[in-house]
């Protein structure tokens, strides 16, 4: 399929002109990708041809990600276009890298200032350390989150970029001790493989000629989301190596400015007089009614044009009811969703857009009162790698094509070995996988009741023992121990593996996401809630430039989610509890809200009573 597959989607991006100028590209290249661009087929393309030709074994590419969520995407998309798996391409994220290309390798070879053998600290390990940090700097803020912290860490690389973010000095004191208190316990973090991966690249010339002869060319997917140390990483091997990079981002969608990510780094590498920068303008998502949306909320003009749905007029539409959150629901389960159904728009093509997972929740409740299937994008449990794959382990047992049993035994047999740490010979791997193979079809016996499933399969196949002797993934043991929780005490208790394989696939289900985990998904409506004054954008980025920015770069990523439909919903008032009796206090509209009401408002507008 795959033959055929690559070579129609290479002949739909030979009709645009941008889209192919990218994709011929042979120097450094920037591709700054607009929302529905088609970024995501430039860059799978790009990797199918220089590994077809291009690049000659045994030297390879290295795609990176933002998201292990992003990188098993990238990675399905690939295997559809025919990729074969081989020793000589990299598909993951950024610290995955660092830790398998970089530290893991060099670590022993120069002196670092970090424990060996390498043992990453769990979450909640470095969740322990930095409150005892905290504590022993004097620091009582219970506000100061971790997060914080950490992109001050980030920020200590220092390099040849030229943009300056300011220092966080509370934040640079607790580091210090939080640094401190993991060399003692033994343990790094994921911000420690980072930096000690990117020094190990600036400071050390054998390292970048090593990376340089096994990967010579370096593809980066979202590029804006990534942070100032791969920023360092990239700029370091431009510089000092022959490595050639193509990397596509978006720096309208720069959302994750609390985790040190600035869109500034992608604008500096794209104004490099070395990189080749291609702007991709055509929007194969949206309508243009949508497209001028959610440009005028991003207060840029960008000059995207819809290319699909050109002869069609969005819907927008502006309601009102009269309390809070909750009357906000009430008109979604009973009057949104149905009259979307109604005109013909499947579930899986509808999402409700919220503030943040407690909402979302709230959402979830009132749809299965209402008997409304939904999909959550972010779960109460962590969809990690060993939890996919739990899933993947169920949705082949229920007899998804698309699950093959060779990729199930691989990932299985790479947890066993701790990352190569451990040599089996093909014996052993094939009496493991014939293990595995066994365990899995005997557990069908269990598939109606997925809390029996899964502790037979914990059991036989001794998860606990294996994930306890793998080093570099110790959250793994708490997501497996909080998934087991989930099935046991919420609505997975009355699943059978057939609804568990389903759960990462919205099919016939709206979605429910926050704002800023809808980021890369698409659906012929969106309903955006909690549109008031002080609640989006929130209250404290009013009188902050940069913040202000960044949540009209959120709201920007909200609107252009949809392809035709774009609710918008507020409300009227709200209601404090006071010793006098209830005060009510009338709501304003949000910004965005009288941005898109002053082109797109109309009769339509309804007010719940």
């Amino acid at each position: 399929m795959s033959t055929t597959t690559y070579i129609e989607k290479l002949s739909r991006i030979e009709k645009d002109e941008y889209q192919k100028a990218a994709f011929d590209s042979q120097s450094n290249t920037v591709v700054l990708a607009g929302p529905g661009s088609g970024k995501t087929t430039v860059l799978t393309l790009k990797a199918m041809h220089l590994l077809n030709g291009v690049i000659a074994e045994p030297r390879g590419l290295a795609c990176l990600t933002y998201s292990r969520e992003a990188a098993r995407e990238f990675t399905e998309r690939l295997k559809e276009l025919g990729l074969v798996g081989g020793n000589n391409i990299f598909l993951g994220t950024v610290h995955s890298f660092c830790l398998t290309e970089i530290l893991g390798k060099f670590c022993d070879v120069y002196s670092l200032n970090i424990p060996t053998p390498i043992k990453i600290a769990s979450e909640k390990q470095r969740a322990k350390l930095f409150e005892i940090a905290k504590k022993n700097v004097g620091c009582n803020d219970k506000y100061f989150k971790i997060e914080r912290m950490n992109c001050t860490r980030m920020l200590s690389i220092s390099g040849v970029s030229n943009i300056c973010v300011d220092r966080d000095e509370t934040a640079e004191i607790i580091a210090n001790e939080y640094e401190k208190l993991l060399n003692q316990a033994g343990v790094i973090d994921y911000e420690t493989i980072i930096i000690e991966s990117t020094k190990l690249l600036q400071e050390k010339p054998y390292v970048r000629e090593c990376i340089s002869a096994k990967y010579p060319w370096l593809l980066i997917d979202e590029y804006q989301d990534l942070g100032r140390p791969l920023h360092e990483m990239v700029l370091t091997l431009i510089d000092n190596t022959k490595i050639k990079f193509f990397a596509v981002g978006d720096p309208d969608q720069s959302i994750y400015g609390f985790q040190g990510a600035v869109p500034d780094y992608l604008i500096e590498l794209a104004d490099r007089p070395d990189v080749q920068k291609i702007t991709l303008l055509n929007n194969y998502r949206s309508n243009q009614d949508i497209i001028d949306g959610s440009e005028l909320v991003l207060n840029q003009q960008r000059g995207y044009v819809a290319k699909t749905r050109e002869n069609e007029d969005a819907v927008y539409k502006f309601i009102e009811v009269n309390e809070e959150l909750d009357d906000q629901i009430e008109y979604f389960v009973k009057r949104i969703v149905p009259g979307l159904v109604k005109n013909g728009i499947p579930y899986e093509e509808i999402a409700v857009l919220v503030g943040n997972n407690s909402e979302c929740n709230s959402i979830a409740l009132r749809c299965q009162k209402e008997n409304i299937p939904y999909y959550i994008v972010k779960h109460q449990f962590n969809r990690s790698d060993f939890v996919k794959w739990v899933e993947s382990c169920a949705s082949w047992i229920e007899g998804d094509k698309d699950i093959v049993f060779s990729d199930i035994g691989d990932f299985w047999i790479s947890l066993i070995t701790v990352n190569g740490a451990m040599y089996l010979t093909d014996e052993e791997k094939l009496i493991i996988r014939e293990r595995l193979y066994k365990v899995l079809v005997e557990s069908k016996d269990y598939e109606k009741s997925l809390t029996k499933w899964f502790e037979y399969v914990r059991k036989e196949l001794c998860f606990d023992k294996y994930l306890e002797q793998n080093t570099y993934f110790q959250d793994e043991k708490d997501n497996i121990d909080n998934l087991m929780k989930e099935m046991s005490g919420s609505e997975y208790k009355e699943y059978g593996i057939d609804k568990f394989s389903k759960i990462g696939k919205p099919e016939n289900q709206i979605v429910i996401s926050t704002r800023h985990s809808s980021k890369g998904l698409e659906f012929e409506a969106i309903v955006m809630m909690g549109m008031e004054e002080d609640h989006f954008p929130s209250y404290y980025v009013k009188n902050d430039a940069r913040l202000l920015a960044e949540a009209n770069r959120l709201c920007f990523v909200c609107v252009s989610r949809a392809k035709r439909v774009c609710i918008l919903m507020k409300s009227s008032y709200y209601t404090i509890k006071t010793k006098n009796g209830p005060w009510r206090k009338e709501f304003k509209p949000s910004m965005y809200w009288n941005i898109l009401y002053s082109k797109y408002g109309n009769i339509n507008t309804k007010k719940l009573h």
